[in-house]
């Protein structure tokens, strides 16, 4: 008499699982639709117990970018002859190692208010595995009582409808980027609040 053999099952569990926790992960990803935008977007917040003016002051000098980033070593303005640091149209270019070797990119201020509003278009990227040509990012302001502010930071594109590898590469990129912004925020905050 032949033996039932048992049903292998185990690969195919495997898959589905996988599957599940990648469509998860999709579905509930940081970039999506949020209140107040009218496109998918990923944004972190904090607040400072600092007022927006010195906050945006200090976000706009480059030489603080590797104080406070977790990701960027420094940054190297291209055109400060020309326009100052931080104003809407200078330009600069962001390094991950003090070498200048492995990822970097370009960013150009699209638009400067002072105390509520800095936009980046971020270009030219090097070392990336799936860059977009369409990315923007904001450094927004908003003052809160008591001399406060919070300052928040969004990642976004620029074009109206991103292809569907740039919107599908950035639902699994965000968990990272948020992390980051996370990360970067709370180093912002501890200088501003303790001037370390």
């Amino acid at each position: 008499m032949d033996k039932l053999q048992p049903r292998r099952t185990g690969p195919l569990v495997t898959i589905l699982l996988l599957w599940g926790v990648l469509a998860a992960a999709f579905l509930f990803s940081p970039y999506k639709r949020q209140a107040g935008f009218a496109y998918p977007v990923l944004t972190q917040s904090i607040d400072i117990a600092a007022g927006a003016d010195s906050a945006f002051a200090y976000l706009g000098d480059s030489r603080h970018a590797g104080q406070w980033s977790k990701f960027v070593d420094h940054v190297s303005l291209l055109n400060e002859d020309s326009v100052p640091d931080g104003a809407t149209g200078s330009r600069r270019r962001c390094f991950c190692k003090r070498d200048e070797s492995g990822r970097r990119w370009d960013e150009t201020v699209l638009e400067s208010v002072p105390g509520r509003l800095r936009r980046f278009a971020l270009h030219d990227m090097v070392g990336f595995s799936a860059a977009s040509r369409h990315l923007a990012t904001d450094q927004v302001y908003t003052s809160l009582p008591g001399g406060r502010c919070r300052l928040t930071f969004t990642l976004y594109f620029t074009s109206a409808k991103p292809d569907w590898k740039e919107s599908f590469t950035m639902r699994f990129a965000a968990y990272a980027v948020k992390n980051i912004f996370a990360r970067n925020l709370g180093e912002i905050k501890r200088i501003l609040e303790t001037g370390a």
